[in-house]
C-alpha cells in the first residue's frame, strides 16, 4: 500500500487511469509486471491465428459483398470485367431437365440373343426327330423328350411324337419366332411407358432410328401372341395348339434392350448444352445506379459477378492469391495484439495467468468456428454468435473483458467475413446488450433476463438499420427473427457451456459462488456446530466485507462467501478461540505462548486443507490463507519475553505465515476480521468507542504494511473503515436496561472492584 505526501504529475496521471470499475474475482489491481511472452503464449497466438486461417482459407481469395434486395444502392456499381449472368440453380435445373426428358430411351439390339435362340429351337425339333427315329418304346421315347429340359405335358409329348404333327408344328413355332424376333421383344417395355415415353431409339450395328413403343412386344405380350397365332393355325386342335403354345413361351427372350448408360449419355450431353446464362455484361457496363433500390434481378446479376470475381482471382499467380489470406493473417494477428495490450492494462491478474488467456482464446475460437457453420450452411448472418462470445467473456471474468472481447471478436470477423456496416452495428448492440444483461449475475435463472435485453437490442438495431436504408417490412421481420433466434440459441449455449469452463479452466464466477454462499453446506453447517461463536464471527464479517467490498468497487460477492470461510480452519480446535468460549476457561492460560501460537497459527493451515478437500476455488483458498498476512501475535510475543527476559524470542515463531493479502477483497476480509473481533471485545461500545476502536485496529493493519500488496489506496482505506461504522454499532448497541437489571450490574462491578483492590489475587 502506497501513501504519497505529495502529488507530481506522474502520479497524478496515475491516479486518473486508475481503474475504477468494479473488479470482479479480483482480476484487476496491481501494476502489470514486465513479464517475458512466454511460449505457451506464442503457442495460444499462433493456435488462433492458425483456426482463423484454416477455418477461411477454403472461402477463396475474398468475398464480394452483395446487398440484400430493397436496399438503396449508395453508389453505381459498374461491371469491373466482361462477365455473363448467371441463371437461377432452380431455373437452370428445370430447363436442363427438360432438354433431357426429350432424349428418348436408347435400345440396343442383341443380335447374338436372336441367333441364339433360332438355334436353340432348330436343335429341339432336331433332338425331337432323333427320339422319333429310335422306333423304341413310346414310354422310352417319353423319358428321352423329358431330358431335353423343356417343360411339356404328356400331350404335348404324344404329339411331338408323331412325325406328321412334329413336322408341322416345327414349322410354324419357327416362322412364328422369326415373325417376332424380327419385330423386337423389348425387356423394360413397362418401364417406357411409366416415364412417359411412347418412343424409343433403337441401335443396331452402325444404323438408328426411332419407332413409337408400340412397335415392339413385351414377353407377355409374345404369350398372347402366341395364343392368338396358335388359334388362327390349329383352330379347334386343342392338342396342338396347347401343344405350340407350351413350345413358344418356353423359348420366349427379349432380344431388345434398354442401355441406360448411353441414354445417360446422351441425356447429360443435352443437359450441358443448355447455357447457364441469361445476358453478359461488358465491362464498364451500369449493373445498377445510385440511390436505385436493389431488385431481385440486381442481385442475381451482382452474384454472377462474385463468382466470376472469385474465379478471376483464382486465375492469378500463386502468391497473388496469398495475398489476401497474408491479410487476413496481419488484421487477426492485429486485433489479437491489440486485444491482449488492453487485457494488459486493464486487467494484468487475468494476463499474467496462461489459463485464463488461454481460455480468452477458446471463447473466440469457438465464436470463430460458429460464424464459418453459419456462412457454410448459408444461414442468415445475424446468426453470427456475438451475444455468446460476449456473455461467456463477462460471466467468466467481468464486464471489461467481455466487451473487450467481444469488439476483438465482431471487428475480427467483419474484417474476414467482409460484413457491411449495418450488420456489424445490429451485432455490436447485441453484443453489449449481451455483457449488460450477464454483468453481476448472481443466478443461472437470471439467464432468461439476459433474453429480453438481447431480444430488445435486436428488434431495435435491426429496426433502425432497415428504416434507415428503406428496406421492406416483411425482410425487416425476417431479419428480427433470426436475430431472435440467434439470441435464444446464444443464452442457450451459455448456460450449457458455461459449467464446463467453469470446470475446465477453474474458473470461479458469481453463480459458483453463489452457490458456495449457502450457509446449509456442508463445511458451514460443521462450522455452526463445531464452533458456533466462530460461525457468527464469519457472518458478520461477511457482511462487513461485503459492505466494503461495494463501497471500493471491489467484488462484493467474493468478500462475502470468502469471509464465510476465512475461519473454517478453526473447526479441528474451536475451543482454543475465544470466541468460542463462551466465558469459561481459556485454554491459553495452561499452555506456553509458543504452543498458543502454534494452535492460532494452525487454523490457517488447517483452513487451506479443508477448502481443498472440499474443493473450493483457488480465490476462498487465498482468503483462507492471506486473511491475517504475517500479522504478528503480539499478546503471545509479550507474554513470551516477559516469561523469559533473559533470552531472545524469535519474532517469526509468533507471525502467521502469511503471504500478505494480494487481491482487495482479500484485505477487506482482514480488515473486517480484526475491526469484528475488537469491536466485539469493548465493554461499553459505544459508537464514539466502536469508530475509535475500528479507525485503531485498521490503521494498525496498515502500519504494519499488511496491506502493501492488495493495491488499497488511502482513500479505499478511509471508505472501508466508515462503511464498518454504521454496520457494527448496529449489531454492538447496547438496548436500554430497566432499573433492575442496572441495579445488578452496579453490584457486579462492586464485586469486581473488591476483588481487584484485594491483596490476595494476583493480577
Amino acid at each position: 500500500m502506497k501513501i504519497f505526501t505529495f502529488r507530481t504529475r506522474q502520479t497524478a496521471g496515475a491516479r486518473r487511469g486508475r481503474r475504477r470499475a468494479p473488479d470482479r474475482l479480483g482480476l484487476g489491481g496491481g501494476s502489470p509486471r514486465k513479464e517475458k511472452i512466454s511460449v505457451f503464449r506464442v503457442g495460444i497466438v499462433v493456435g488462433t491465428l492458425a483456426v482463423v486461417l484454416a477455418v477461411y482459407m477454403p472461402l477463396g481469395p475474398g468475398n464480394f459483398f452483395v446487398p440484400s434486395e430493397g436496399q438503396i444502392a449508395k453508389a453505381d456499381i459498374l461491371a469491373p470485367f466482361d462477365f455473363p449472368v448467371l441463371k437461377d440453380e432452380e431455373t437452370l435445373r428445370r430447363e436442363r431437365e427438360a432438354e433431357a426428358a426429350k432424349v428418348p430411351p436408347v435400345v440396343q439390339v442383341r443380335e447374338e440373343v436372336t441367333t441364339r435362340m433360332e438355334q436353340e429351337i432348330r436343335e429341339f425339333f432336331l433332338d425331337v426327330e432323333r427320339i422319333i427315329d429310335t422306333e423304341g418304346e413310346v414310354e422310352d421315347q417319353r423319358r428321352m423328350i423329358a431330358d431335353l429340359d423343356v417343360p411339356l405335358s404328356e400331350t404335348a409329348q404324344n404329339i411331338l411324337l408323331d412325325l406328321a404333327s412334329e413336322t408341322r408344328l416345327r414349322q410354324e413355332v419357327i416362322a412364328f419366332y422369326q415373325e417376332v424376333l424380327e419385330k423386337g421383344v423389348l425387356n423394360d417395355k413397362g418401364l417406357f411407358l411409366d416415364e412417359g415415353y411412347d418412343r424409343i431409339a433403337v441401335a443396331r450395328d452402325d444404323e438408328e432410328y426411332v419407332l413409337g413403343i408400340d412397335n415392339f412386344l413385351d414377353l407377355e405380350e409374345l404369350s398372347i401372341l402366341a395364343t392368338e397365332r396358335g388359334r388362327a393355325v390349329f383352330g379347334d386342335q386343342r392338342s396342338q395348339l396347347n401343344t405350340f403354345f407350351e413350345v413358344t413361351t418356353h423359348f420366349a427372350a427379349p432380344n431388345f434392350f434398354y442401355d441406360v448408360h448411353e441414354t445417360e449419355v446422351r441425356r447429360q450431353a443435352r443437359r450441358d448444352a443448355v447455357s447457364p446464362h441469361t445476358e453478359f455484361y461488358l465491362k464498364g457496363q451500369k449493373i445498377i445506379g445510385a440511390h436505385e433500390r436493389v431488385t431481385k434481378n440486381h442481385v442475381r446479376v451482382l452474384r454472377s459477378l462474385e463468382k466470376k470475381w472469385t474465379e478471376e482471382r483464382m486465375k492469378q499467380r500463386p502468391w497473388q492469391r496469398v495475398l489476401p489470406h497474408a491479410g487476413r493473417l496481419l488484421a487477426a494477428m492485429t486485433v489479437i495484439v491489440l486485444f491482449a495490450l488492453y487485457i494488459h492494462r486493464h486487467r494484468p491478474r487475468v494476463y499474467a495467468r496462461d489459463r485464463h488467456m488461454l481460455l480468452l482464446a477458446v471463447i473466440g475460437v469457438i465464436g470463430i468456428g460458429l460464424t464459418a457453420l453459419v456462412g457454410g450452411f448459408g444461414l442468415s448472418l445475424y446468426l453470427i454468435p456475438v451475444p455468446l462470445v460476449a456473455m461467456l467473456a463477462t460471466l467468466l471474468f467481468d464486464d471489461r473483458v467481455g466487451i473487450a472481447l467481444t469488439g476483438a471478436f465482431l471487428l475480427l470477423v467483419s474484417l474476414v467475413e467482409g460484413l457491411p456496416l449495418p450488420l456489424v452495428f445490429t451485432l455490436g448492440v447485441g453484443g453489449a446488450a449481451a455483457v449488460y444483461g450477464v454483468a453481476g449475475l448472481r443466478e443461472r435463472k437470471s439467464f432468461w433476463n439476459s433474453l429480453l435485453y438481447l431480444a430488445a437490442a435486436y428488434v431495435i438495431s435491426i429496426g433502425a438499420a432497415d428504416f434507415l436504408h428503406l428496406v421492406p417490412g416483411l425482410e425487416t421481420l425476417q431479419k428480427i427473427g433470426f436475430g431472435l433466434l440467434g439470441a435464444f440459441t446464444s443464452v442457450g449455449l451459455a448456460m450449457i457451456s458455461l459449467p464446463v469452463f467453469e470446470a475446465v479452466f477453474r474458473v470461479t464466477t458469481n453463480v459458483t459462488l453463489l452457490e458456495l454462499s449457502d450457509l446449509n453446506r456442508p463445511l458451514l453447517k460443521n462450522l455452526a456446530l463445531m464452533a458456533p461463536g466462530t460461525y457468527h464471527h464469519s457472518i458478520m464479517v461477511g457482511n462487513l466485507s461485503e459492505a466494503a467490498a461495494e463501497r471500493v468497487g471491489a467484488n462484493s460477492l467474493l468478500a462475502r462467501v470468502g469471509a464465510y470461510y476465512h475461519d473454517i480452519g478453526k473447526t479441528t480446535k474451536p475451543e482454543y478461540f475465544v470466541e468460542n468460549q463462551g466465558g469459561g476457561e481459556n485454554k491459553h492460560d495452561r499452555l506456553s505462548p509458543k504452543i498458543s501460537a502454534l494452535i492460532l497459527i494452525s487454523h490457517v493451515r488447517e483452513g487451506v486443507e479443508l477448502a481443498r478437500k472440499e474443493g473450493l476455488p483457488r480465490e476462498i483458498v487465498d482468503v483462507i490463507r492471506e486473511h491475517h498476512g504475517d500479522t504478528l501475535m503480539a499478546f503471545f510475543y509479550e507474554k513470551a519475553k516477559a516469561a523469559d527476559p533473559e533470552s531472545e524470542v524469535p519474532e517469526g515463531e509468533f507471525r502467521y505465515p502469511g503471504p500478505k493479502p494480494r487481491a482487495k477483497e482479500n484485505g477487506i476480509v482482514m480488515l473486517a476480521d480484526v475491526a469484528e473481533a475488537a469491536t466485539r471485545a469493548l465493554v461499553e461500545p459505544t459508537p464514539g468507542r466502536i469508530r475509535e476502536r475500528i479507525l485503531e485496529v485498521t490503521d494498525a493493519k496498515f502500519r504494519e504494511n499488511q496491506l502493501d500488496e492488495c493495491d488499497l489506496t488511502f482513500r479505499e482505506l478511509r471508505a472501508i473503515q466508515e462503511s464498518f461504522v454504521p454496520i457494527l454499532t448496529s449489531a454492538m448497541h447496547s438496548r436500554i436496561r430497566y432499573p433492575d437489571e442496572v441495579r445488578r450490574e452496579e453490584a457486579r462491578f462492586a464485586v469486581g472492584d473488591l476483588l481487584r483492590k484485594s491483596p490476595e489475587r494476583k493480577v
